[in-house]
C-alpha cells in the first residue's frame, strides 16, 4: 500500500498481537509492503507477508483517513497461497 493514512490499532488488534508476538512494527511493515492483499469478510482486506516458515495475515478496514487494524496472526503459507 502506497497511501500516508495513520494506521490505527483496534484494542482487540493490540492483545491478539500481543498472545501472538506480534510487533506494532511488523504490522506496519506487512502494510506498508505486503506481498498480496486479499479480500476479506465483510469488506475488509487482508495484507499478507511471509516470514521464515509463518505467513503472516493483517486483517483491517480502510477508512476514508486511516486504516483501522482489525487484527493480525501467523499461519502455514499452504492454507492461504496459492501455488
Amino acid at each position: 500500500m502506497k497511501q500516508k493514512k495513520n494506521i490505527i490499532f483496534h484494542p482487540h488488534a493490540l492483545r491478539k498481537m500481543r498472545e501472538r508476538d506480534l510487533s506494532t512494527q511488523k504490522v506496519r511493515e506487512i502494510l506498508k509492503g505486503p506481498q498480496s492483499i486479499v479480500q476479506g469478510k465483510w469488506g475488509r482486506k487482508i495484507a499478507q507477508k511471509i516470514y521464515g516458515e509463518h505467513l503472516i495475515r493483517v486483517v483491517f478496514e480502510e477508512q476514508e483517513n486511516h486504516i483501522l487494524v482489525v487484527t493480525a496472526y501467523p499461519a502455514k503459507p499452504e492454507k492461504y497461497l496459492e501455488e
